[in-house]
């Protein structure tokens, strides 16, 4: 296994579309809670809640990115045929599963984690020099949100994965994965609500669930599942599409 971990990472870093997501992934929400500190604080009406939002909120667009990462980590390999020498050296389908797995969660785990800390500390810095207070813990619902942040990252990466060994097309899965959060749980939920009359259903969209990890308010939006049932609903989901994968991965030919 440990073969097989050295292996994908050489292999992760080596491709130039990781290389340029993960920069956009970590400078992205940098830059907005920063500017955001920096043209907000020193206000009257300063609150620090609203650098934890932009912050929040800019990391779904991390989320994305990661996920992305993670699904070309499998579907590079099929389209460009090393899967096979890939399955050669590994004979053990299951343990290239695993090893790809792992290796996506703790880059996600660790890049979302510095992207928060470092958000955090800077917007903190940034808004005490211009006077204003910039305390956590005047936002109670701020550390579980960041560490949701986190979870949801892991989380979405292992989706990114499972879809990308269903699908094993680097251009079908990055427009699968960035459709579906943006546009496609948006369809599908105007017409659940034209059918049932119900806009409660929109907050159980896997996405929408997933996202209210991220969220300041614990408590669901329009209906919708708190943070730990909404993390606890879509890590499901993305269990069941990666299982699905890995299935897939052992039966088809590679």
């Amino acid at each position: 296994m440990i073969r097989a971990l050295r292996s994908e990472w050489i292999k992760m870093r080596t491709i130039a579309m990781n290389w340029v997501l993960t920069i956009i992934a970590v400078v992205f929400p940098l830059v907005v809670t920063l500017i955001t500190a920096a043209v907000r604080g020193g206000h009257a009406d300063f609150d620090f809640r609203s650098l934890i939002d932009a912050l929040t909120v800019t990391t779904r667009v991390s989320v994305l990115l990661l996920m992305v990462v993670a699904a070309v980590t499998i579907t590079n390999e099929y389209g460009y045929g090393t899967i096979r020498p890939t399955f050669a050296a590994t004979p053990k389908r299951s343990h290239v599963v695993a090893a790809k797995a792992i290796l996506v969660i703790v880059y996600a785990v660790v890049l979302q984690t510095v992207v928060v800390v470092v958000g955090v500390l800077g917007s903190q810095a940034i808004a005490r020099g211009k006077g204003s207070v910039a305390d956590l813990s005047s936002v109670p619902e701020a550390v579980p949100a960041l560490v949701g942040t986190v979870v949801l990252a892991a989380l979405a990466s292992v989706l990114g994965l499972g879809v990308g060994m269903v699908l094993r097309s680097t251009p079908l899965s990055v427009t699968m994965l960035i459709i579906w959060p943006l546009i496609v749980e948006s369809i599908v939920g105007g017409v659940l609500v034209l059918l049932t009359k119900n806009d409660k259903l929109l907050g159980w969209l896997p996405f929408r669930a997933g996202f209210q990890l991220a969220s300041i308010d614990s408590i669901g939006i329009d209906g919708g599942p708190s943070r730990v049932v909404g993390g606890i609903y879509f890590g499901l989901v993305a269990l069941a599409i990666t299982l699905l994968g890995a299935v897939a991965v052992q039966r088809r030919d590679a």
